[in-house]
C-alpha cells in the first residue's frame, strides 16, 4: 500500500514467550514442542549472483484447472491459524494464538474488535505479540481489562504492526492483517479459524488473498521461470522471492523475482518472471514462493524489513515442470 516504505517494524523487547512450532490449527493452538531456532532470518542471507527477467506471458493461463500439473502450486493467503477465546478464573478472557506467515520478527496488534471498533478503540484489548525468526507465534495472550459479553458480531483481529493506544488515526501498522470467524458473546474455548485480509491505498477490501504459480526449469539454459495468477492483492508492483524453507517455516532468500505487477482489481495473470542461472533443478521440499505487500525498493530500510514486507502469498515448492527453453 502507498504511504508504508517509511515505516519499519519495531524489533524491541518481546511482550510474550514464543513458543510451539506450526502444524494444523488444532495443534498449533493446543501446544507443541519449542521452536527451533533458524539460523537465518529471511533477510540475513546474502543475495545469489542470479539475474532476475521479465518474461512474456504464456499461452495457458495458470489457475485452478491447471493443478495437478508438474510444477503447479496453490498460493496461500497469509498469515494463517488459528485462535482458541475463553474466559480464565479472574474474568479475563485469554486467547491462544497460534499463527504463521507473519513477517520474521514482526510486532503485532491484537484485539476483539465489533462492528462498531476502531484500531484504537477495539471491544478487548491484548498485549501486542512478536512474531519468531521464522515468522510464527505461538501465544496465549490475557485481555488488558475486564469485559463483560461481547457484542454481536465480534472477531479476533492481528493488525500490520504495534502502535501505542494514543496513536494517530489512519496509521499504516493499523491495517487488518487478519480476522477470525464472528465469536459467540459468551466464547468458552471456542476454536476459530484465521482469515488473511488485504486491503488497497484507499482502505478498500480487496478480496480473498488466493492464486497459482507454476515453477518450471531448463536444465539446458539453467533458467528457472515462475509464473502467476493472483487475486486479492493491493494494486501496483509485489516483490516477490523464492526462499529456503516453507511457509510455515521461513527462511532465506535464495532467488529474487522481478516484482509482479497487480492491476487496478488487485489481480495478477499469468505474469512470468525467469531468473538465471539457477542449479539445480528445484528440490520437491525446502523451497517456497513468497509475494509480499509491497515493491522490491520498499519492503526493506536500512537492511531490515518495514511494514510493506509482510507476506501476503505463499507457496510451498514441490518440484518444477521440464522447460526446453
Amino acid at each position: 500500500m502507498a504511504g508504508f516504505k517509511y515505516f519499519t517494524i519495531g524489533f524491541g523487547a518481546t511482550v510474550i514467550v514464543l513458543g510451539a512450532a506450526a502444524g494444523s490449527a488444532l495443534g498449533l493452538v493446543s501446544g507443541g514442542p519449542a521452536s527451533p531456532t533458524a539460523a537465518k532470518t529471511a533477510m540475513s542471507d546474502r543475495m545469489t549472483s542470479a539475474t532476475s527477467t521479465a518474461a512474456p506471458m504464456g499461452n495457458d493461463t495458470v489457475g485452478k484447472n491447471s493443478m495437478g500439473q508438474a510444477g503447479v502450486l496453490h498460493l496461500d493467503g497469509m498469515p494463517a491459524g488459528a485462535v482458541r477465546v475463553w474466559r480464565n478464573s479472574q474474568g479475563r478472557l485469554e486467547a491462544r494464538l497460534a499463527v504463521y506467515g507473519l513477517t520474521p520478527g514482526s510486532s503485532h496488534n491484537a484485539s476483539i474488535d465489533g462492528p462498531m471498533s476502531t484500531p484504537l478503540t477495539p471491544e478487548v484489548r491484548f498485549p501486542a505479540f512478536t512474531a519468531d525468526s521464522m515468522g510464527r507465534a505461538n501465544v496465549t495472550l490475557t485481555a488488558t481489562s475486564n469485559t463483560g459479553a461481547l457484542v454481536s458480531g465480534s472477531r479476533f483481529s492481528i493488525r500490520l504492526g504495534s502502535y501505542a493506544s494514543n496513536a494517530a488515526k489512519n496509521l499504516p501498522a493499523e491495517e487488518l492483517i487478519a480476522g477470525s470467524g464472528v465469536l459467540p458473546a459468551s466464547p468458552q474455548g471456542v476454536l476459530s479459524g484465521l482469515h488473511p485480509r488485504s486491503f488497497g491505498a484507499t482502505g478498500s477490501y480487496q478480496g480473498r488473498l488466493h492464486g497459482w504459480a507454476k515453477i518450471a526449469y531448463s536444465p539446458n539454459t539453467q533458467t528457472l521461470s515462475v509464473t502467476v495468477t493472483a487475486y486479492g492483492l493491493a494494486p501496483g508492483a509485489h516483490a516477490a522471492h523464492i526462499h529456503l524453507g516453507s511457509c510455515q517455516q521461513q527462511g532465506a532468500v535464495k532467488y529474487m523475482l522481478m516484482d509482479f505487477q497487480a492491476n487496478s482489481d488487485g489481480s495478477i495473470i499469468n505474469q512470468t518472471r525467469t531468473v538465471k542461472p539457477v542449479t539445480p533443478a528445484p528440490p520437491h521440499t525446502g523451497w517456497y514462493l513468497n509475494l509480499h505487500l509491497g515493491n522490491g525498493g520498499d519492503i526493506l530500510a536500512k537492511g531490515m524489513p518495514t511494514l510493506n514486507f509482510r507476506p501476503e502469498l505463499c507457496g510451498d515448492v514441490t518440484g518444477a515442470a521440464t522447460s526446453h527453453g
